[in-house]
């Protein structure tokens, strides 16, 4: 089945950030947020780009770093975790699947990007996930998903199961290496703690 251009992403900023000490998305790198840094490489990549929050608080520190092409949107089932983020964004998206990023992975390479989006040129229509794998497994909040397995994700947080990987083990997901989608892997380095931001 053919599938159209991949023009939605999607950036899941729910969390709390307990481990850093405050919100992720709104650390500094370079004196600019992650989320900004992060929002402004997807405009140049998708004509839509959404960012999830948990709440309507948590919206408002975010509405002034954010470009006004981005939009807000804040959990549907909170509480959820990122599998949650992922149920809330798939159904605001006006596409067929989105690309996914967390937000407290600001290095994501150009390269990345337009290889994802050539993955789901070829592959699309026959996955309901592309998912990068490395050598630690899979990075599944670096992936796309289909619209159509929103149903799935909704079915899964009913009974209370939040990884997102059981989500990735539960519909035809399609793996790419890690590694060919950017040599480098940088696009696949998080900041966990205080000490991360030291690089």
């Amino acid at each position: 089945m053919e599938m159209s251009e991949l023009d939605s992403a999607a950036v899941l900023c729910g969390g709390r950030g307990r481990r850093m000490g405050s919100d992720k998305g709104l650390l500094l790198m370079d004196d600019r947020p992650f989320i900004e840094i992060i929002t402004v490489k997807l405009l140049g990549h998708f004509s839509e780009v959404l960012v999830v929050l948990r709440d309507t608080q948590q919206a408002r520190a975010y509405r002034g770093v954010l470009d006004d092409r981005v939009r807000i949107l804040t959990d549907e089932l909170p509480g959820t975790g990122p599998l949650g983020g992922i149920y809330t964004a798939l159904g605001s998206i006006s596409g067929d699947a989105a690309l996914f990023l967390p937000c407290d992975a600001p290095i994501v390479t150009d390269e990345f990007l337009l290889n994802m989006k050539e993955c789901f040129r070829r592959l699309g229509g026959s996955c309901d996930a592309l998912v990068p794998w490395g050598d630690d497994g899979p990075e599944p909040l670096h992936a796309v998903y289909s619209a159509r397995v929103r149903g799935t994700v909704e079915e899964l947080l009913s009974r209370n199961k939040r990884k997102v990987g059981t989500l990735i083990e539960s519909i035809n997901s399609c793996r790419i290496a890690a590694i060919s989608l950017d040599p480098t892997l940088q696009s696949f380095r998080n900041f966990n703690r205080p000490e991360d931001l030291r690089i």
